[in-house]
């Protein structure tokens, strides 16, 4: 028997751990400077925000791979959706990740996401910091204020990091917070709840909503 296994709830999981170790260092009020301890948190807010990116990467080539509602067996396939995306699946991955989504709902003639709404805005957030993350480029703190993405997390509004003083810039350091963690994991679960809604599917990552619960983020 051959056995196939889907990452995306797996990565949505492990974001969801990462998330809550980082909320244990600041629960820990940690006030002053540990650099281990800052280390570890960083590490934790950063790995949160690539493996949500990554969750909604991997459910995307699922479908262009296996058709909507591979998740469900063979009684749940749509057959005729899967054999109609397959000759196009090549070409559609040389697409961002969003418009991925959004040119498999037209193409099956499904509802549209709402490019200007959430949760559509905010993945299209996620995305672009794991970029910046896994890309990463030292810039002076002026030229970082000059960049739509930090102007757009800044709208966030998250209560930074407890051992980062007022006096550090926003990125990495302020950005990189419990909360930004939390809504990663919230993003990414929205996203792809949001999608299977229009796609009429039972949502794959339901099962697992006890096993991605983190805490809310926290507004400055």
């Amino acid at each position: 028997m051959e056995v196939r296994y889907s990452f995306t709830a797996q990565f949505i999981r492990g974001g969801a751990i990462f998330a809550n170790h980082a909320h244990n260092i600041e629960g820990n009020s940690l006030t002053k400077s540990d650099e281990a301890s800052e280390a570890e948190h960083r590490s934790y807010v950063v790995s949160t925000v690539i493996q949500c990116a990554a969750a909604l990467e991997s459910e995307v080539a699922e479908i262009l791979l296996h058709g909507p509602g591979h998740h469900l067996g063979s009684n749940g396939l749509d057959v005729s959706a899967r054999d109609f995306l397959q000759p196009l699946a090549e070409l559609i991955d040389q697409e961002p990740t969003l418009h991925r989504y959004e040119l498999i709902l037209h193409l099956l003639r499904r509802p549209a996401l709402n490019r200007g709404g959430s949760p559509f805005q905010s993945a299209d957030l996620l995305i672009k910091l794991r970029n910046e993350l896994v890309h990463y480029k030292s810039k002076w703190q002026e030229e970082m204020e000059r960049q739509k993405l930090f102007a757009r997390l800044k709208q966030l509004r998250f209560q930074k990091p407890p051992f980062i003083t007022e006096d550090t810039s926003f990125f990495p350091h302020k950005c990189l917070s419990a909360s930004l963690a939390s809504w990663s994991v919230n993003t990414a679960v929205a996203f792809i709840t949001e999608f299977y809604v229009r796609l009429g599917i039972e949502n794959p990552i339901k099962d697992y909503a006890e096993r991605i619960e983190v805490p809310v983020p926290i507004d400055c």
